[in-house]
């Protein structure tokens, strides 16, 4: 049995508060080795999981299928009560099709916990300033050959709201996985930068983004943004999927 990673620890704590009940449907995509999808099924869940490699299918058996996160999934319309994907939608080629496929299968008030790396956090943006790259890719991507485990759709959190509220999501939660004691080396800059960003924002003319921005400006300068990880993002179904 694959041991849960710190990520996977802070997803199964927060399922934990959703308070589903037992026997409710989760998807696990991507699954990775299996260990969040064969926890959640311990704790009473009805867990399918998908994933390009085979690697779990030893440990969850017919729970698992093989598939491609880039294309269309292989379940019905709002088949699951939530769904999990963690630390996959940054990988991926066509990540906004999997966005429309999490809201197409989960149900009507179903729930999306997403997780993925911060590139907003005060580390990665002063080594994006440095080097021109996130400090979860810190040299250039292998280009030899295309491979599955690039970070070839690192975001940021502006980034990911805006896909996932045009999606049929709303976010109702920004959280971070772990912080890690390196991180808060960096929070003198946050002043400067709460600065600059209010001097950018004061830019935007309509009323109802102005208002948006809001909510953004004061997520951008949580805590968990500032010095998180990894985003922990809580999100549910408000509309129909767009066409």
């Amino acid at each position: 049995m694959p041991v849960l990673s710190v990520i996977q620890r802070a997803v199964r704590a927060r399922i934990a508060r959703l308070g589903l009940r037992p026997g409710a449907s989760v998807l696990d995509a991507p699954t990775g080795e299996g260990a969040l999808a064969e926890a959640l099924a311990q704790n009473g869940y009805e867990v399918h999981a998908l994933d390009m490699d085979r690697g779990a299918e030893a440990i969850l058996g017919a729970r698992f299928r093989l598939a491609d996160l880039n294309q269309p999934l292989p379940y019905p319309d709002a088949r699951f009560d939530l769904v999990v994907c963690v630390e996959g939608i940054e990988h991926l080629e066509n990540p906004w099709g999997l966005l429309c496929e999490l809201r197409r299968v989960l149900a009507a008030r179903g729930t999306l916990i997403l997780t993925t790396p911060n590139t907003t956090s005060l580390r990665s943006r002063v080594r994006f300033l440095g080097s021109g790259f996130y400090h979860t890719d810190k040299t250039p991507l292998d280009e030899s050959a295309r491979q599955p485990l690039h970070h070839i759709g690192l975001r940021t959190f502006v980034e990911w709201r805006y896909m996932l509220h045009t999606s049929g999501f709303r976010i109702g939660e920004v959280g971070a996985t772990h912080i890690k004691p390196v991180s808060y080396l960096y929070g003198p800059w946050a002043a400067w930068m709460w600065l600059y960003t209010a001097i950018a924002f004061r830019k935007e003319k309509n009323a109802g983004q102005r208002a948006r921005n809001l909510q953004i400006r004061r997520a951008l300068y949580s805590r968990a943004l500032l010095f998180g990880e990894n985003l922990l993002l809580v999100a549910s179904v408000i509309e129909a999927p767009p066409l």
